[in-house]
């Protein structure tokens, strides 16, 4: 039995790629953190019904040192065979320099954007690759191609990592039968910018919101095809192409910040 397991797949982009899955008749491991127990295990059930597969809910909070090898121990217990990897879990500190971070949420942050994921990816991609196929899906952003990112920093730089550690993978598994892909979206309707402390997105908002069922949908097709990386929408291309080609890294800084600021006085 082929299973995807996906991370974050309580609510947002996380929940509709479980549901595509679930569409194309693939069976299930879902996990979110212990504090969307409830929600997690009531669309476990949604999924199930009607569908004839089976769906497994783990909770496990992978900003937590050690959370990864805690849930690689209860993904083995189930004794399924993990096909597809989508690490979508991830968090983000917004409209704060980085000289007024609470240093526990930061490091809490890169548990799980940094060490969660690369830790499920290289556990992962062996059986893969043992078994010559399998696809690996990892949520990156827009703003890792953003530098520097005013306001954003240690966010952006994380998920400038998910982009360089996505697009080694990929390199490493060449001729494995074995994918990786990195899906880089721009701001997308979930609850993302509230839970990172941006409560008006006044500015964010004129940049174009994408919906979670586009952004799984473009991730989950470019996955399937063994892509490397995906940028979707025509203003997500434009906003990361003028930040690498800038002359200013001073303007590309101000800018930034200004879009994700807090204070819109």
């Amino acid at each position: 039995m082929k299973y995807a397991l996906i991370t974050g797949a309580s609510n947002g982009i996380g929940a509709q790629f479980a549901k595509l899955f679930a569409d194309d008749g693939i069976d299930l491991v879902i996990c979110s953190s212990p504090r969307s127990r409830e929600r997690l295990l009531a669309y476990a059930e949604e999924l199930q019904r009607g569908r004839g597969i089976q769906v497994h809910a783990l909770t496990e909070d992978l900003s937590l040192p050690g959370g990864a090898s805690r849930l690689i121990e209860k993904v083995e217990a189930l004794g399924v065979e993990i096909e597809y990897l989508v690490n979508n879990a991830g968090a983000g500190i917004v409209g704060l320099p980085v000289q007024e971070y609470d240093v526990g949420q930061m490091v809490a942050m890169l548990e799980l954007n940094v060490i969660a994921l690369s830790e499920l990816t290289a556990h992962f991609v062996r059986p893969m690759v043992k078994r010559g196929r399998g696809r690996v899906l990892n949520m990156s952003s827009s703003a890792g191609y953003v530098v520097p990112h005013g306001l954003e920093g240690a966010y952006s730089a994380s998920k400038a990592y998910v982009i360089s550690f996505s697009e080694a993978t990929a390199y490493d598994l060449r001729g494995t039968g074995v994918t990786c892909t990195h899906l880089a979206p721009g701001p997308t309707k979930t609850n993302f910018f509230q839970a990172a402390g941006l409560t008006d997105e006044r500015r964010m908002a004129k940049l174009g919101y994408s919906s979670p069922e586009s952004i799984a949908q473009i991730g989950y097709d470019a996955m399937r095809r063994g892509k490397r990386g995906v940028l979707p929408g025509l203003s997500n291309k434009i906003v990361t192409w003028a930040a690498r080609v800038s002359v200013s890294k001073t303007l590309t800084g101000k800018i930034s910040a200004w879009v994700v600021s807090r204070d819109l006085g």
